[in-house]
């Protein structure tokens, strides 16, 4: 059996769809906690400065411009980490659906090749199983076809000739049964 071939993926969105998703939820998720946690330490503190320090309250109201740049740098870092982990998964599935279509198409040669350290690795392995399964299916019903046929073959010999067109008949039929597989 040859090597499975080595890919590097170009496209960081793979499955467009799937991966905008898994990014929003991400990002939503992370919006949320930071605003939730981030605003409760923010009021408390700005409150504690105000009634204890009058005099740090200007000062506090110019930090609120760099919190707010730090705000938008760090959701952007979560973006670019949601894409990251999204392409993890999208590229994967992508490459499944890829494969499933191959195999639809009757190539059980055809095996599912994942990037190392990709995520999925275990469906791979149990997929490609699944296909060499079938491939080993297919390739017993084609022996037993052809030998089902050669039998035909043989009692054709001595048949009538009405009889002898309708096992021809049947014995090509036999050949054709499997050979829409690539095996």
């Amino acid at each position: 059996m040859t090597e499975p071939q080595k890919f590097q993926r170009r496209t960081v969105l793979v499955k467009r769809t799937l991966q905008l998703k898994y990014m929003g939820l991400v990002f939503l998720s992370v919006l949320c906690a930071s605003l939730i946690i981030g605003g409760d330490i923010y009021y408390n503190l700005y409150k504690l400065i105000v009634t204890e320090a009058p005099s740090l309250a200007a000062a506090a109201s110019q930090f609120n411009a760099v919190i707010l740049v730090k705000l938008v740098l760090y959701l952007a870092l979560m973006l670019l980490i949601a894409l990251f982990i999204s392409h993890r998964f999208a590229g994967p599935i992508y490459r499944f659906e890829k494969s499933a279509r191959e195999v639809a198409q009757g190539d059980l040669t055809h095996r599912v090749s994942l990037r190392t350290g990709d995520e999925l690795m275990e469906l791979q392995e149990e997929f490609n199983a699944m296909i060499a399964a079938l491939q080993g299916f297919v390739q017993q019903d084609r022996r037993l076809a052809e030998s089902l046929a050669g039998r035909l073959a043989q009692a054709a010999r001595g048949a009538s000739e009405g009889s002898r067109a309708e096992m021809e008949t049947l014995q090509a039929e036999l050949r054709k049964l499997t050979r829409s597989f690539k095996v």
